[in-house]
């Protein structure tokens, strides 16, 4: 006998309303919707959508989709979340210049029979929605705060050049109480170098060097006459100054939320665990993951970040050496890439396989992206397995006499003596040790 049929519901999205289109198993057209924004469009959606087994196909664009994509999820409803990318070279296909809302919910529509391998949407608890975009938002305040900060170095580059060499962190205390206050090298000389110098120390608590007041002095007699008031280039160094603390304030407070949410999300926070990986980044990683039981195992995970080698065959035959997908979530790229070259320093086993790379003429970034993914598959060892990162035997020895981080390369050079006689293989890719394999523990 055969089963109920099944049916797909493709959705395109507007900020006014929502066009769906059912089709049949074979792809044809059996309908079309007009929805409104809401609860009360996605009332129509479900009763016009008929009884049986649907699924709800929708295209990931701007924020629209959580209204539709959440209250269906959460129903037990098979909804499943597409790129846009994937949908627009999809509509090209089907109609070459020609851009409907009944052609793009339909192309949508389709994409159940010729995509064979759609991942359901998949919606957390309240607290892990919160945590993954509370993340993201922090994130982006960090890429603003950064961006604010080379502003303000091409700023002062110009009004006093040199003064990047005077502190290594051109954003500490010491530094803006001088740049709010004695930009201006009249006002700085006529304070005099040795209470300049003095003040100086106090705020950084005694780490003004000699050698920094100096240099700090140097800049100050080879300052350029320029054609600005110097009143107005500190009062636009003020307001720059002003915009980034605003920035570190409020990125502050994000980052105390998402302590909380992060407990709440783990109360084992189980990646602290892993040495060099800060509270934020254990808890992006987390948020972006979720339910570790979602995934079928962790080559699916790890083919879900983009940081697998592109697979190309043709006439039976696959070639090696590919560069990386680059396909899926890139926010959670950026951060594996970013734990990677933190964790690195204090895992003896990654940095030897970080060297390891090196020589075989690997670039420092493809390398990076070689860890990440090793990282990630220790990672899910941790959360599936509900234990602790661990390091090797030979560090765990070294702990009570120094840390981690002081010894990482002494033993990472222990561990590459093994492959002294490797020879050396050029690639512009991942190497073959890097291609997906199921993890045996944890470590």
């Amino acid at each position: 006998m055969r089963g109920a049929e099944v049916r797909s519901v493709g959705i395109d999205l507007g900020s006014k309303g929502h066009r769906a289109v059912l089709c049949d198993e074979g792809g044809g057209e059996v309908g079309r919707i007009d929805l409104g924004r809401g609860r009360r469009g996605l009332q129509a959606l479900q009763e016009q959508a008929g009884g049986g087994e649907v699924l709800y196909i929708i295209e990931a664009a701007q924020n629209f989709w959580q209204e539709l994509v959440h209250p269906l999820a959460a129903a037990g409803e098979r909804v499943y979340l597409v790129n846009p990318t994937k949908c627009a070279d999809l509509r090209k296909f089907y109609r070459r210049y020609v851009k409907t809302d009944t052609t793009d919910a339909q192309a949508i529509a389709r994409l159940a029979i010729l995509d064979g391998k759609l991942r359901p949407a998949w919606v957390g608890t309240p607290e892990e929605e919160s945590l993954k975009r509370l993340c993201r938002l922090s994130w982006k305040l960090t890429e603003e705060a950064t961006n604010q900060k080379r502003r303000i170095a091409m700023l002062l580059e110009m009004v006093l050049p040199g003064i990047g060499e005077v502190w290594k962190n051109r954003t500490c205390a010491s530094a803006r109480l001088f740049y709010r206050r004695y930009l201006d090298p009249a006002r700085a000389r006529r304070l005099g170098r040795k209470r300049l110098a003095e003040m100086l120390r106090r705020r950084a608590w005694g780490k003004f060097s000699p050698k920094a007041e100096e240099k700090l002095w140097r800049v100050i007699e080879n300052a350029p006459e320029l054609r600005y008031r110097r009143d107005d280039l500190t009062l636009e160094i003020q307001n720059e100054l002003d915009g980034l603390e605003s920035l570190e304030e409020r990125n502050q407070r994000l980052r105390e939320r998402i302590d909380e949410l992060y407990t709440e999300v783990d109360p084992n926070r189980r990646l602290e665990s892993v040495p060099g990986l800060g509270p934020f980044l254990a808890a992006a990683i987390t948020s972006v993951i979720g339910d570790i039981s979602r995934w079928k195992n962790v080559s699916e995970l790890v083919a879900s970040t983009g940081l697998v080698p592109r697979r190309r065959e043709s006439s039976g035959k696959a070639k090696e050496n590919q560069p990386i997908t680059q396909q899926g979530n890139p926010q959670f790229r950026c951060w594996l890439y970013v734990a990677a070259e933190i964790v690195r320093h204090y895992d003896p086993e990654l940095q030897a396989f970080f060297l390891r790379l090196r020589k075989r003429g690997l670039h420092h970034k493809a390398a990076i992206c070689a860890v990440a993914t090793k990282l990630l598959r220790r990672i899910y060892a941790v959360l599936h397995n509900q234990t602790e990162y661990r390091v090797t035997e030979d560090e765990k020895i070294r702990n009570g006499e120094k840390s981690v981080r002081h010894s990482v390369l002494e033993v990472a050079k222990t561990l590459l003596q093994e492959i002294q006689d490797e020879a050396p293989l050029q690639s512009s890719g991942y190497p073959r040790s890097t291609q997906v394999t199921r993890p045996t523990g944890t470590a």
